[in-house]
């Protein structure tokens, strides 16, 4: 069985981190079997990129990123429509060139729709070639500023496309699965969650501590609503519940650290930028639960990544969170309900010995590590052969 999966996100050299999951994924499905992975960096007409082909090898898991370079003529709306040709002219020829040396895979597995779909769909009328497409993003929840309903006729139009011509869709949260099912009239969307590398993300046991130790993962952008978590956690303070401290992963800006100094919360709030992906789960372990409260999201990665570390989670209940966390190992809020996060976080707090985090672990860890999650996908690729 030959698959190639064609990512509209994926990590390159002009965006480290950009389709990080999609990577983690492809991870879980070459731990089974082998996976080609092409990606054309697409970074706008607006930004400045060299021609380039950079090819990585992990074990099964071969990728090729390429980028291509593009002249601006000055005509706005001109550019963009030569930027988009170019774009699934580019991509067609590094296809061409790809079947012609490896020959024509079985499978294609798009991620991320657009814009990668739209070049799968041709693939499939040139050289009937079957796809699946996965979906990861956010922006089908109504809460997002740049919301699925807000855009583009062009890209509304052409994402129910690429779905509508898949094979099968899947999704990372039964929840967005559901909602593009029904948005795009699809007869089956298979939920499969993120993945976990549990070579990292594992339960160690706590060194023992008077203080509790918060810790959230994330952007920290307006999606993640640090303001409303922050103003949780400066309730706590008003309530005599100073035993605690939180710490923050991300890239953070001036008016983070502002945020912090007006809330009086600089001697218990930290800050510690960016820090490699593995270096998260060293933080993780470190600390005695989770904490988020995003204002939209999918099914974020974090999430299984702090259970397999056994912390108990505080989250907010959008997306496909919930459907990670019950009363064994955490407790869902309201977006944006600040006394309801407030007390959640106490709540916890105080009956912080009723979560066993070894049981947490071990149950995340079934569910999440690398062969099954990678099954799931190798069990939908045996169904479309099939």
């Amino acid at each position: 069985m030959k698959v190639l999966w064609l990512a509209s996100w994926y990590p390159n050299k002009y965006e480290p981190v950009n389709g990080d999951f999609v990577q983690r994924h492809a991870n879980a499905v070459a731990s089974i079997m082998n996976i080609d992975v092409i990606h054309v960096v697409q970074l706008g007409k607006d930004v400045l990129v060299e021609d380039g082909c950079s090819e990585t090898q992990y074990h099964n898991l071969y990728e090729t990123v390429y980028s291509f370079s593009f002249r601006k003529l000055g005509i706005d709306w001109f550019d963009k429509i030569r930027y988009n040709i170019k774009y699934r002219s580019f991509y067609l020829k590094v296809l061409q060139a790809y079947i012609q040396q490896n020959g024509k895979p079985d499978i294609i597995h798009v991620h991320v729709p657009m814009k990668a779909g739209l070049v799968a769909m041709q693939m499939k009328q040139l050289f009937s070639i079957p796809y699946i497409v996965s979906e990861q993003a956010s922006y089908y929840e109504t809460a997002a500023p740049d919301t699925f309903y807000k855009r583009s006729i062009f890209f509304r139009k052409s994402t129910k496309q690429v779905f509508r011509n898949a094979i099968i869709a899947t999704n990372v949260s039964n929840t967005i699965g559901n909602q593009i099912k029904q948005m795009f009239q699809l007869k089956k969307v298979v939920p499969i969650h993120n993945v976990v590398n549990t070579s990292h993300f594992f339960y160690k046991p706590l060194v023992k501590n008077d203080i509790f130790k918060w810790i959230h993962v994330s952007t920290l952008g307006e999606q993640k609503n640090i303001e409303g978590l922050i103003a949780a956690f400066q309730q706590l303070n008003h309530q005599k519940i100073t035993n605690w401290q939180l710490t923050l992963i991300g890239p953070y800006k001036n008016h983070h650290l502002q945020l912090i100094e007006d809330a009086g919360l600089k001697n218990q709030v930290f800050f510690t930028g960016e820090i490699a992906h593995h270096n998260v789960a060293v933080e993780l372990q470190k600390a005695n639960a989770f904490v988020l409260f995003s204002k939209h999201e999918n099914f974020p990665c974090v999430i299984p990544e702090a259970l397999c570390c056994g912390l108990p989670i505080v989250a907010s209940e959008v997306g496909g969170i919930a459907e990670a966390i019950d009363e064994t190992n955490g407790l869902i809020v309201t977006s944006g309900n600040i006394n309801m996060l407030s007390e959640s976080l106490e709540n916890l707090m105080k009956n912080y010995s009723q979560y066993n985090q070894i049981s947490i672990a071990e149950t995340a860890n079934i569910k999440y590590n690398y062969t099954s999650i990678g099954n799931q996908f190798v069990q939908i690729y045996n169904e479309v052969l099939a």
